[in-house]
């Protein structure tokens, strides 16, 4: 497998986990400050509801 397949097979991951609605994907690939100090990159987090968010959800059906 070569580089461009594995890309190819990362970005249609992280396009799936994204469409699924259980994770959040971050793209941060350029920085609009001139110093680089803020992480670059893709970043995948787990989307969880919060206390208020459940509460404001049940009341609301």
């Amino acid at each position: 497998m070569n580089i461009k397949e594995k890309i190819t097979e990362t970005a249609e991951r992280v396009y799936d986990l994204a469409r699924e609605g259980k994770y959040d994907v971050n793209v941060n690939l350029f920085s609009k400050k001139k110093n680089s100090d803020k992480v670059k990159g893709i970043q995948v987090v787990s989307a969880r509801d919060t206390a208020h968010t459940k509460k404001w959800r049940s009341k609301n059906r």
